[in-house]
């Protein structure tokens, strides 16, 4: 082996390991997550009525730790997932899709299997919300939002401004 290329193995493992990119993710199976990333919460999605196909797939959002100990993790992806079995009452996915998490928007949150396309319901619709102290019966601030495409589960990007979700703490529900 040649000098520049011992020292380039060298240094390799000196430096962190760049950051995982969403592409990156797709055909993983999770958990463990790469670079510390970590499940910040997400639904279960099927394309099955049946009880045990329940969570065939499901919508979730990944986060990195903040750089501030004191802060909240960063949302860094929103994934789609293919249940790929169990380790014990974990369930482990593999990754079908990512789509990177809107910079600047931590304080939004996944809404799915309660939002609307043009004020017409689609249960498989995933959008990243904010909830205003002045909003009515549905959220109309997206960040973000897709449709997960069913066996492939895949996101079909939409214009967040034809999305809205259903606020679950307005008072006339």
């Amino acid at each position: 082996m040649g000098q520049g290329v011992a020292l380039a193995a060298w240094l390799g493992m000196l430096l962190p390991a760049a950051p995982v990119g969403g592409q990156q993710l797709v055909g993983l199976t999770v958990p463990p997550y790469p670079d510390a990333l970590e499940d910040m919460g997400g639904s279960c999605v099927s394309d099955s009525n049946a009880y045990e196909h329940v969570c065939d797939y499901s919508v979730s959002v990944l986060a990195a730790p903040s750089t501030d100990p004191e802060a909240a993790p960063v949302p860094r992806f929103v994934v789609a997932g293919k249940m790929a079995g169990r380790d014990g009452n974990r369930a482990r996915w593999r990754i079908t899709d990512a789509q990177p998490y809107p910079k600047g928007r931590q304080d939004y949150y996944l809404q799915f299997g309660n939002c609307r396309i043009d004020r017409q319901p689609d249960a498989r619709v995933a959008a990243l919300v904010r909830q205003h102290d002045d909003d009515g019966e549905w959220l109309r601030d997206v960040a973000w939002a897709g449709r997960i495409e069913l066996p492939a589960g895949r996101f079909t990007p939409l214009d967040a401004g034809s999305v809205d979700c259903i606020n679950t703490a307005y008072e006339g529900l």
